[in-house]
C-alpha cells in the first residue's frame, strides 16, 4: 500500500502541475509540440522516457482491483502504450499534433488526466 501512496502523490502531482500548464497556456504548448516534433530525434528519445517511467509503474505496481490503485497501474500502461507509439513512429507524433492544434476535443483528454491527478492526490494525501 506504501508504493500506491508514494506513486499516487507523484503522479497526481505531475498530472495535475503538468495538465493544468497546458490547459492555461494551450495553444502556446501546441505550439512548443509542434517545435519539438520538427526534430525525430526528440520525440524518439522522449519515447524512451515514457517507456521507462511506463515499465516502472506496471512493473512496481501491477494491481488490478477494483480501487482506486487501478488508476496507477492503468495510467502506467499509458504511459507505455505512448512510449511505443513515439519509439517505433516518431514521424506520426507531428500529424498528431497538427490534429491537436486544430481540434479542441484535445483539451477534453487533458481535463480526464487532470480530474484523475485530482483523484490521485485526494488519495495519496487526504485519504491516507
Amino acid at each position: 500500500m506504501e508504493v500506491s501512496i508514494f506513486l499516487a502523490k507523484a503522479i497526481g502531482l505531475a498530472s495535475v502541475i503538468s495538465t493544468l500548464a497546458v490547459i492555461l497556456n494551450y495553444k502556446k504548448s501546441v505550439t512548443f509540440e509542434i517545435e519539438l516534433a520538427k526534430n525525430p530525434a526528440t520525440v524518439y528519445a522522449s519515447g524512451f522516457i515514457f517507456l521507462i517511467i511506463g515499465v516502472l509503474i506496471i512493473v512496481g505496481h501491477p494491481v488490478f482491483e477494483f480501487s482506486w490503485r487501478i488508476l496507477i497501474t492503468l495510467m502506467g500502461w499509458a504511459f507505455l502504450i505512448k512510449g511505443i507509439g513515439r519509439v517505433l513512429f516518431p514521424e506520426s507524433v507531428g500529424r498528431m499534433i497538427e490534429k491537436k492544434q486544430k481540434n479542441s476535443w484535445f483539451i477534453m483528454g487533458e481535463v480526464i488526466v487532470f480530474l484523475a491527478g485530482l483523484y490521485l492526490l485526494y488519495y495519496g494525501f487526504i485519504i491516507y
